[in-house]
């Protein structure tokens, strides 16, 4: 029997130029430009396999995963993304996702993703109560500098806020980029957004 794909993407032109390269193997059933379309076609469609961008509109991409987990536990959630730091993938693993894959991936590789993509054994629980330490990747100290950081606070002003001085506060800038490998403060916040670690 045909595999079913449905295709998260809120490019237009990647999600036809994924369908042309797949449809002849496999049976797309829905295309989806956000996360809520994603999960409401889940919910139709029930599809042997997801294939889901990680920056969409809609809920975070985390939270999509586990209710369409939820929702259609037959389905394998496989993330096909331009991002391939490791706490991302640890936290979306954790989330509920099969697979991932680099959207610079071959055709034959994207066919044989898909066609060997299993959903997990067992529907992930929805805990939110880790979310704003995933996998422990962040001390809490880490967390309110990069929380500052992305308020645009200089240095200085975070190590007067926080009665440390400016050499801890770049030695923490330093942990920051090494754990979430990010190369500058821009890079650092558009992680940390990503795995909703901003969140109070």
């Amino acid at each position: 029997m045909t595999r079913t794909v449905v295709l998260a993407d809120d490019h237009a032109l990647f999600r036809q130029g994924v369908r042309a390269l797949i449809e002849r193997d496999f049976d797309v059933v829905g295309e989806a430009s956000d996360g809520n379309t994603a999960i409401r076609l889940v919910e139709e469609t029930t599809p042997d396999v997801l294939l889901l961008d990680v920056e969409m509109p809609g809920p975070p991409t985390e939270q999509t995963i586990r209710t369409v987990r939820r929702r259609s536990p037959r389905t394998a959630v496989v993330i096909l993304t331009m991002h391939t730091d490791a706490v991302l993938q640890r936290q979306l693993t954790r989330a509920g996702a099969s697979a991932f894959a680099n959207k610079s991936i071959s055709e034959t590789a994207l066919r044989q993703l898909i066609a060997a993509a299993q959903p997990l054994a067992a529907t992930p629980p929805d805990d939110t109560s880790q979310r704003n330490q995933p996998d422990g990747v962040l001390t809490e100290r880490e967390l309110e500098v990069i929380r500052m950081i992305a308020q645009a606070y200089t240095n200085r002003e975070i190590s007067t806020r926080l009665n440390i001085t400016e050499g801890t506060v770049k030695r923490h800038t330093t942990n920051i980029y090494a754990k979430l490998g990010a190369t500058s403060r821009i890079d650092a916040v558009r992680k940390v957004v990503r795995l909703n670690l901003l969140e109070t």
